[in-house]
């Protein structure tokens, strides 16, 4: 099963389809990224937990976390806890955007997969399932 991995663009537009399945802060923490990247010093780019600059049309991979939290504990070790309480709050938010983007994730890669095992509606003859159920169904003896 291959579910395309998103973009920033493409989670916004996938969480505008699916509102009921988000709540208000998985939604803030997208609201922010997209926010951060209109702001003219930004250049179009946001900081993936504060430590990975991408574009919002750059996929959001598995890797890319996993080098944004590398970088992050790298970062801490080398320059230790925050100095003032501005930059404790700036940690604090891509934390909590970060924390929200996994979130996020988790359900779109949920709802997808769900969508794509999908058994057809049976008061409905248009409606064949999901992806995987029609390839399935044309193999085997599977719904007929």
């Amino acid at each position: 099963m291959d579910i395309p991995e998103p973009s920033l663009y493409e989670l916004r537009d996938f969480m505008n389809s699916n509102r009921d399945c988000f709540d208000k802060d998985e939604d803030k923490c997208i609201t922010l990224y997209i926010g951060n990247t209109i702001e003219k010093y930004s250049h179009g780019k946001y900081w993936l937990k504060g430590q990975l600059q991408m574009t919002p049309k750059d996929k959001i991979t598995k890797d890319k976390l996993l080098e944004a939290e590398e970088i992050d504990k790298r970062r801490f070790t080398e320059y230790g806890g925050p100095c003032n309480a501005l930059e404790a709050a700036s940690i604090r938010e891509h934390n909590y955007k970060f924390e929200n983007l996994q979130k996020v994730l988790a359900k779109y890669y949920d709802i997808l997969t769900a969508e794509y095992l999908r058994p057809p509606e049976p008061t409905d003859p248009t409606n064949k399932g999901g992806l995987f159920y029609q390839k399935l169904a044309e193999q085997t003896l599977v719904g007929k």
